[in-house]
């Protein structure tokens, strides 16, 4: 992977606690794994110390911080961090901030990709998934049932898991499909593979070491009844040409 470009997009949301020594652990990761990367945090309107972290961070490695006052969502953040990945970036990723899936998976993922794949990504629906810590059951059960409309709903049965927080790109890839992105929240995931299969990408989904960190937290009304109503406005646009 060594002579290898990339981009590793973090979005950040009230993260200040474990902020810096994750960031430290990605930096220190790809200093030994690439000669050259960049590592961009995008910081979405957290309301805690994330930002001062960051910029305090910044003073000592290789990092871009980009601060959106106002919360975004986590679509909205990575679609900020990946447009501003530096262009000779061969590859682009993204991944969840507190490291859920940690960093170190990242070799398995560039080795499908040298294999003939646009698009690497994780998923907890393939064979050979290490769970570290369980995630609670009430979210477990939520995660399947969303699967399975989202699987009716965008008509796409081939890709099992479409949520998880760590997705590698080609950059020619990402940069068709990330400025068609239009949901900010949790179902844009979703939004980012269905755009994927209108190019008819290559998709492989691999198994992981997921952590599920506690501090996760999910509204139980809302937030599934959000990405229902994001998930039919994919089908919308798609209708509407909005992807063409």
């Amino acid at each position: 992977m060594k002579n290898k470009k990339i981009s590793v997009i973090a979005p950040c949301y009230n993260e200040g606690k474990n902020i810096r020594k994750n960031i430290e652990k990605i930096h220190d990761y790809l200093t030994e794994k690439f000669d050259s990367f960049e590592i961009i945090a995008v910081n979405d309107g957290s309301r805690d110390n994330t930002n001062e972290e960051l910029k305090s961070l910044q003073r000592e490695i290789n990092l871009k911080v980009i601060d959106n006052q106002e919360n975004q969502g986590k679509g909205g953040a990575v679609r900020d961090g990946i447009l501003a990945s530096h262009p000779e970036s061969e590859i682009v990723m993204f991944l969840d901030s507190d490291l859920g899936i940690p960093i170190e998976e990242l070799e398995k993922f560039i080795e499908e990709m040298e294999n003939g794949h646009e698009i690497v990504i994780a998923s907890r629906f393939v064979p050979g998934l290490k769970v570290v810590r369980e995630v609670q059951l009430h979210r477990k059960v939520m995660e399947k049932i969303f699967r399975l409309i989202r699987m009716a709903i965008t008509n796409n049965w081939s890709v099992k898991d479409t949520q998880c927080g760590f997705k590698i790109f080609r950059r020619e890839a990402a940069m068709n499909i990330f400025p068609r992105v239009t949901v900010k929240r949790f179902a844009f995931d979703a939004e980012v593979i269905f755009i994927a299969g209108k190019f008819g990408y290559k998709i492989k989904e691999l198994p992981i070491h997921l952590q599920n960190p506690p501090s996760r937290s999910l509204r139980l009304l809302r937030d599934p009844a959000n990405m229902i109503l994001d998930l039919i406005r994919i089908r919308l646009n798609d209708w509407e040409g909005k992807y063409k």
